[in-house]
């Protein structure tokens, strides 16, 4: 193992979630079969406690290093992170998520087989804030070899879904050629970056689940689909101008546009917003465990109503789970259907 020349640099930005940022680090550091670093941005310092038992685990462990800046935002954190990186690849994850043991060993063999390959990902399990298992994301066909996946009409995008975004592991190279995440994409900066790797060379998606996330009530994804959602459509925007040769330089304006409230009046209305959104996060868990028959939904549908009393279609979930889950012995349960509507899923795709 040689610290100074690393196979792999593993990017992780924290803001706030401190709670579940050493299971994600077990989960770094305990990789087998390969030479890593791991580079953990901290956007905004995290609390003395946190800090003295990150500095301690620094000193044991000399792949890691602690980075503090300013907080900026996650774009802006991933940025430096990668800036920093000293391997022949960057793998990505997120606080709270785990990474399968073999994980980076299997991504970094596929770059190393097929020197054309830029971006490799895997299947994904989904969990909920207390690991209750919501659903399995994977290929309908899996892939033999790494493919390219821009042979399709700019409008229709790519031939490629990601399952996630902190399950990439990325060419190094073809990132700094690609030129990297951009500030601009405030809350959804990873299809901006998975367009424009597209021209360079070939995705693979490997066929096992390797990582693992979890959807917290108070995420991104839950608290600001919305935004994401824009920002989704904008990044498309992006590679179709280019694709014709056309500026992009209107639609990165208006990505750039896309960012937190900053005025006290909007402040006092995003508080308002916030019921709402919180709602909505709860509400998005609580509806995947409810269509897979699991108790633990009225939990969440509770959670869901609590924070916004009017968020009518929680009542109604909470009532349906009510008289289908409390009323019925577990041993007479149907087989669930665990397909949501486009509704219910607050998650952003392009």
């Amino acid at each position: 193992m040689n610290p100074e020349h690393p196979e792999i640099s593993v990017v992780m930005a924290v803001y706030g979630e401190q709670e579940a940022l050493f299971d994600s680090l077990d989960s770094i550091l305990n990789q087998q079969g390969v030479d890593l670093e791991c580079l953990l941005i901290a956007d905004g310092a995290p609390d003395a406690c946190t800090l003295a038992q990150l500095d301690r685990r620094a000193e044991q462990d000399r792949r890691l290093h602690l980075v503090c800046l300013p907080h900026a935002g996650l774009t802006r954190a991933l940025i430096q992170g990668c800036q920093l990186a000293r391997g022949e690849a960057i793998a990505r994850i997120d606080v709270g998520d785990r990474m399968e043991p073999r994980r980076l060993s299997r991504q970094w063999r596929v770059l190393q087989d097929y020197p054309d390959c830029v971006l490799v990902t895997s299947d994904v399990a989904v969990y909920g804030p207390a690991w209750e298992l919501l659903t399995h994301k994977q290929r309908a066909q899996p892939m033999v070899t790494p493919t390219r996946v821009n042979g399709i009409a700019p409008e229709l995008g790519l031939e490629f879904d990601i399952p996630h975004h902190g399950s990439v592991m990325l060419r190094r190279s073809a990132y700094l050629a690609a030129g990297g995440y951009r500030s601009e994409f405030y809350y959804g900066q990873d299809w901006d970056l998975w367009y424009r790797l597209a021209p360079l060379g070939t995705f693979f998606h490997c066929p096992q689940v390797l990582y693992s996330t979890r959807l917290f009530t108070g995420g991104i994804s839950s608290r600001r689909w919305r935004e994401q959602q824009q920002i989704a459509r904008l990044s498309l925007a992006c590679y179709r101008a280019r694709m014709r040769g056309e500026s992009e330089v209107s639609w990165l304006h208006q990505a750039c546009l896309i960012r937190p409230a900053l005025a006290p009046a909007k402040r006092r209305i995003g508080r308002c917003l916030f019921d709402q959104r919180a709602a909505e996060g709860a509400y998005f868990i609580g509806e995947w465990l409810r269509r897979k028959r699991d108790r633990r939904c009225m939990g969440y549908l509770l959670q869901a109503i609590s924070s916004a009393p009017w968020f009518l279609k929680g009542w109604l979930r909470l009532a349906q789970a009510w008289v289908v889950l409390m009323s019925r012995p577990a041993s007479r349960r149907t087989r669930p259907d665990c397909s949501l509507d486009a509704a219910d899923l607050p998650i952003a795709h392009p």
